[in-house]
């Protein structure tokens, strides 16, 4: 079976991450740490990397 010269060409082919999925998918998080304890008011100074950070913590 012969490969394409559009299968060749992967990292052009492949789906840009778009900026409102990404805003969706924080809000969400921000939600499940709400859920976890942590108020409105500590969620409004962290940044996304703590976020992700928090989760982890109160996932595990």
């Amino acid at each position: 079976m012969r490969i394409r010269r559009a299968m060749r060409k992967k990292p052009l082919r492949r789906p840009v991450k778009k900026p409102r999925l990404k805003r969706r998918r924080i809000m969400e998080q921000k939600k499940r740490l709400v859920g976890a304890g942590i108020t409105e008011e500590q969620l409004i100074h962290m940044n996304t990397k703590e976020i992700r950070a928090a989760l982890r913590e109160t996932h595990a």
